[in-house]
């Protein structure tokens, strides 16, 4: 009777010890350790680049805890430098990982947290999702939509030891489990560095993409979900002026135009002076745009 009692707890330590010895990390180190200018970022991770150009990589949510079911959340992808690559930081270094707004950063996205509604096929900026860094005990980094709802990003997840070597692993956890919907959701991240600890980032990787399967079919999630991420697609084209996005610049597109304005949005196709940002200097570029179309 002992030995069966014990039997369920030794299978949940094999389990544990595998999916440890599986650690999936993207790698990253400095362009040059004496005067870094990037953050590099190993491909070997990622399995996919978007049509504009971003490194995807995969992971998915599943019920990480066997004494908490219904309770989903993923510990994969790490981060890790790697110095048989040649992948190294420098020690004391900072190492932080920054949340984007990938409706900003991306020709995809749609927010800080981007869900992919299998009833729609299209990305939404929904859903909750929580970083829970491991060994800094920092407080959650948490992301609502469109929104950071508390915590700070960038968010410090690592110290580099003597050597400049890291191996971090978050905890990305899906807020709401019991309504969350099912299909696809993605987070836009970048790995940063603060030299000193001092508050001050000096230098960054790339952004790139980490998205989570929760409860679609592998052949679904691939032909289906990535897709909207950007994966074998074209970056779609930017008639700019056209503010309400149906395929022609008119008077119709005046009010999204001012809602714009008002609520210091941006979308790409009220960027009417190209700058990256919408305000008052797009007016006149709007004007002229609206009169010749």
């Amino acid at each position: 009777m002992r030995l069966k009692f014990f039997l369920p707890f030794f299978a949940i330590l094999c389990v544990s010890s595998v999916l440890h010895a599986q650690d999936r990390d993207i790698e990253f180190g400095y362009d040059n350790a004496s005067n870094p200018t990037v953050i590099s970022l190993s491909s070997a991770e990622f399995s996919a680049i978007t049509g504009d150009g971003i490194n995807l990589a995969q992971s998915r949510f599943s019920e990480l805890d066997p004494f908490n079911p219904g309770e989903f959340s993923a510990d994969q992808p790490g981060v890790s430098t790697n110095s048989a690559q040649g992948l190294i930081v420098n020690s004391g270094n900072g190492i932080m990982i920054n949340a984007l707004d990938a409706s900003a950063e991306s020709a995809f996205g749609v927010g800080y947290v981007n869900f992919y509604n299998p009833a729609t096929d299209a990305l939404e900026a929904t859903g909750r999702i929580a970083f829970k860094d491991n060994t800094s005990g920092t407080p959650d980094l948490v992301l609502d939509g469109s929104i950071i709802e508390s915590g700070v990003t960038p968010q410090f997840i690592a110290l580099a030891n003597s050597g400049g070597n890291v191996h971090d692993h978050i905890t990305w956890d899906l807020l709401d489990d019991a309504t969350a919907p099912l299909g696809a959701y993605g987070i836009l991240v970048q790995l940063q560095s603060d030299f000193t600890f001092d508050g001050t980032i000096e230098v960054s990787s790339e952004p790139f993409w980490v998205v989570f399967n929760h409860g679609m079919s592998s052949a679904d999630f691939q032909s289906l979900a990535l897709p909207s991420f950007g994966v074998g697609q074209v970056v779609p084209t930017v008639l700019l002026g056209d503010v309400n996005r149906d395929g022609v610049v008119n008077f119709l597109d005046i009010s999204p135009f001012i809602a714009l304005l008002s609520g210091n949005g941006f979308q790409a196709e009220a960027d009417c002076d190209e700058n990256g940002v919408v305000n008052f200097l797009d007016i006149s570029a709007f004007i002229a745009i609206l009169s010749a179309a």
